[in-house]
């Protein structure tokens, strides 16, 4: 038993300390293998059974072969016999998610003990889903840092192609995006002439003789500039149509640039574009194909003003242009997105749009526009007239529109981007805090059997085994209820009838406080209660009022007509702290957590009922320090 509570607690300490589940797989083999076992391995199951994964090994793995590997089931613990010894296959599990298996093998004459590996690979468990979601949530940044920039980048080409004075320059800008923003190693533009597609622009790892003129209704460029539609092909040597210019070519992106040719992009791996990458190609050759329009056209800036009312009017983002006067255009995106029709929004300040908190942001916007190369990115809340509010990234840049300075502003609803990363945060916040509920509610029932422990050795007095062994069955309650909590949240078991003097004296049985007493007023009270999560409402009270009013405290456990109440003869509570004494991490102490109130509060929450702390006033006795009251508590006749 000492070498598994090693175990337990070595592994507790690798699981804290680690900054990634490649570490914390190392970490947990290592503290294995260095309290007792002959060796450890951390596998996941693959679809061969005789091939699983290993991430991490610790002790002697020479003598592991790590044949074909049991599926460890949900809730329990596989064991295999091997030469000398067990191996016990130990399921790593935060609620139903299953991360990966710990295998530890167990010497013979040495008892494998399956709840304590259990609770080991909950430990785990919970450590692999919060280094699990931290890294998604660092992913997830990362990611939208990248597509801010290259939102922000994109618009500045966009703002320089409205001043270029030939095609060249316009194809040079794409190309540049192309490479440089969108990181992409092989692109070209093709232009339709006289029922031909005919290169002229190539990326710089490419030369004339990389690229072909091809007539304008074959191949998948044929196909994208007669159906003016984005092509993807994961895989260019299972199309028949497909026409690389070199067989090393085997993905592709094909995008119209409006009815006059076509942007590709090749790579050498398959699977290489996505439907984002398209997203952001068709936003700049939609304004690489307005600009060519401009240019081509006998009214270069008239056309090009309207090319690019009917670029914006068919962008998947809502696009607003707003002069000194107010709105001058707002596209259909636009009107979805502030719920209100065109001639409203055209009638309409931009402050009116969004939450009063956020018309400081507006300035870009607001402020008489200069035409040139400012370019501003911000965030504002959206408010509908619905009462909906929708979070929103704005892009701004100013342009001249019909020969005069304005503001084109691209508006990106991000309000699920931002739900999700708040989701990720309040899962990390919960994982945080359910540990430190184990760690704060194991502490007494932990020391009792420390305690016991001691005395049976110093006195040989069976009793203090069964006393520690009632404490450890009160550990792995606390840690089953603490786990059923953070799946399924503040839920309450069934509940019974129970008397509320015995409950109160099981909870003061498991307080280390000597020279401290318990008076009992409600002997005859009997509720309606779930009696583990009762036992643990006076544990932490108990424990709080030994904490704050010393190891000699008298505590009363009395009725009132609506329930019952809990004080101490202490120094009381202050009034201006009587309303935070419940919230998570305030503590009076230099030691405590400051979760033992708030669990408080979330077992009585949990039945229905109401606590509150009553401050000491000029009315209490002298001898009232502490007292909380629970009150919406029905009592049993």
């Amino acid at each position: 038993m000492h070498v598994h509570r090693n175990l337990r607690s070595a592994i507790r300490a690798a699981a804290h300390t680690a900054d990634s589940t490649t570490a914390l797989y190392d970490g947990v083999c290592d503290a294995a293998a260095n309290t007792g076992t002959t060796y450890a391995y951390v596998y996941t199951q693959s679809d061969d059974p005789t091939a699983p994964t290993v991430h991490a090994t610790a002790g002697d793995t020479d003598s592991a072969a790590i044949p074909t590997v049991p599926t460890a089931p949900s809730a329990g613990v596989t064991t295999v016999d091997t030469a000398g010894g067990r191996e016990c296959h130990v399921p790593v599990l935060d609620g139903d998610d299953r991360y990966a298996t710990l295998s530890v093998h167990i010497a013979d004459g040495t008892p494998a003990p399956t709840d304590d590996l259990r609770a080991v690979g909950q430990t785990i468990g919970l450590a692999a889903a919060k280094l699990t979601a931290e890294a998604a949530r660092d992913s997830l940044a990362d990611d939208l840092d990248i597509e801010q920039r290259q939102f922000r980048k994109l618009h500045s080409i966009a703002a320089q192609m409205i001043g270029c004075e030939n095609e060249r320059a316009i194809y040079q800008l794409a190309i540049d995006a192309a490479e440089n923003i969108l990181e992409f190693d092989i692109c070209g533009i093709d232009i339709a002439r006289d029922g031909v597609l005919e290169p002229v622009a190539l990326s710089t790892s490419l030369n004339a003789a990389d690229s072909q003129r091809l007539p304008d209704d074959e191949g998948i460029a044929g196909q994208t500039y007669q159906d003016t539609t984005t092509i993807i092909v994961d895989d260019l040597h299972a199309r028949p149509d497909a026409a690389p210019a070199k067989d090393a070519y085997r993905s592709l992106l094909s995008v119209p640039i409006k009815d006059l040719g076509v942007f590709q992009a090749a790579a050498e791996r398959e699977n290489a574009f996505d439907d984002r990458d398209a997203e952001v190609v068709e936003l700049l050759m939609a304004h690489v194909g307005e600009t060519l329009s401009g240019l081509w056209s006998a009214h270069a800036l008239r056309e090009s003003e309207r090319k690019y009312r009917t670029l914006i009017e068919q962008s998947h983002d809502a696009v607003t242009i707003h002069t000194r006067d107010g709105f001058a255009f707002v596209n259909e995106p636009a009107t979805e997105l502030f719920g209100r029709d065109e001639s409203t929004l055209l009638d309409l300040a931009a402050s009116d749009l969004v939450h009063p908190d956020d018309h400081d942001a507006l300035t870009p916007i607001t402020d008489d526009a200069v035409p040139g190369d400012d370019h501003d990115t911000f965030d504002a809340r959206v408010q509908r007239p619905d009462g909906t509010i929708r979070q929103c990234e704005v892009s701004t840049t100013t342009i001249t529109y019909e020969g005069d300075p304005a503001v084109l502003a691209s508006i990106r609803d991000i309000t699920e981007r931002k739900r999700h990363e708040q989701a990720l945060e309040r899962k990390n916040d919960r994982l945080e805090q359910f540990a430190s509920i184990v760690s704060h509610d194991l502490r007494s029932p932990l020391n009792v059997a420390k305690g016991s422990l001691e005395l049976a050795r110093n006195t040989g007095e069976h009793q203090h085994f069964d006393r520690a062994a009632d404490a450890l069955d009160r550990m792995d309650s606390l840690v089953e209820d603490v786990l059923a909590l953070s799946r399924q949240g503040e839920l309450v078991a069934e509940t019974e009838r129970t008397t509320l003097a015995e409950i109160a004296a099981d909870a003061w049985a498991s307080i280390n406080a000597p020279d401290a007493s318990v008076e009992y007023d409600a002997a005859a009270i009997d509720v309606d209660a779930d009696p583990g999560r009762l036992q643990q409402l006076f544990e932490n009270l108990f424990r709080n009022a030994v904490e704050h009013a010393g190891d000699d405290v008298t505590i009363r456990v009395g009725s009132t007509p609506e329930g019952f109440y809990v004080e101490d003869d202490g120094p009381g509570i202050e009034r201006d702290a009587a309303d935070t004494v419940f919230e998570r991490g305030v503590s009076g102490t230099d030691t405590g957590t400051g979760f033992g109130l708030a669990i408080v509060r979330e077992i009585a929450d949990a039945h229905g009922w109401s606590i509150t702390a009553v401050p000491a006033g000029d009315d209490a006795p002298a001898d009232r320090g502490a007292r909380f009251e629970i009150t919406g508590v029905p009592v049993l006749a």
